[in-house]
């Protein structure tokens, strides 16, 4: 019996690198503007909450995305009952993640800040460390990319300006020989 596999080379060459290396770039922007954007979101939060409340976390809210696998790692955010101006509010934080059920403890009391206006929006301090985090891995994970696109499309170039001026000089070579 004989078996024969055939391989395809997917080796693109210095041009795929260059597109390649332009892709990186593209993203590594993107990454930089969402990150910055979330950034601006999280600050005009913390600009609009000024009202200082001791809440009780009484549960976690898991993400959509969670709610659909079993995974003990599952992204949650805490969920806060707390009075203010003589009502008693019940609310959670927009920002999910996995880490914290180890942050926050069910019964126990945390300073938020709420916005006067619409005292259902929360800030908190510990919420806030864990998304400067994210953002600076996803920026700096931007940086990356577009470092390493720009080295990569550097590279390629030069590999392209190699290949066509080896292709060229044998050209020419030839040429010469046939005069």
């Amino acid at each position: 019996m004989r078996v024969t596999t055939t391989t395809t080379n997917r080796n693109t060459g210095p041009i795929g690198s260059l597109f390649g290396s332009i892709i990186m770039v593209i993203l590594g922007i993107v990454f930089i503007f969402v990150s910055s954007f979330m950034a601006k979101q999280n600050a005009s939060l913390k600009e609009r909450c000024t009202a200082q409340v001791q809440a009780t976390v009484t549960g976690f809210d898991r993400s959509e995305s969670s709610e659909k696998s079993s995974s003990s790692s599952s992204a949650v955010t805490p969920v806060f009952e707390y009075d203010y101006n003589g009502q008693t509010y019940s609310s959670k934080a927009g920002t999910y993640s996995s880490s914290f059920k180890d942050t926050f403890n069910v019964g126990s009391s945390y300073t938020i800040y709420v916005d006067p206006d619409d005292p259902m929006e929360l800030y908190s301090e510990d919420i806030s460390k864990s998304d400067g985090t994210f953002l600076n891995i996803f920026r700096w994970g931007g940086v990356g990319l577009i470092i390493l696109g720009i080295l990569v499309f550097v590279i390629s170039l030069i590999k392209v300006i190699a290949i066509g001026g080896a292709i060229g000089f044998a050209l020419m070579h030839f040429l010469k020989k046939n005069e």
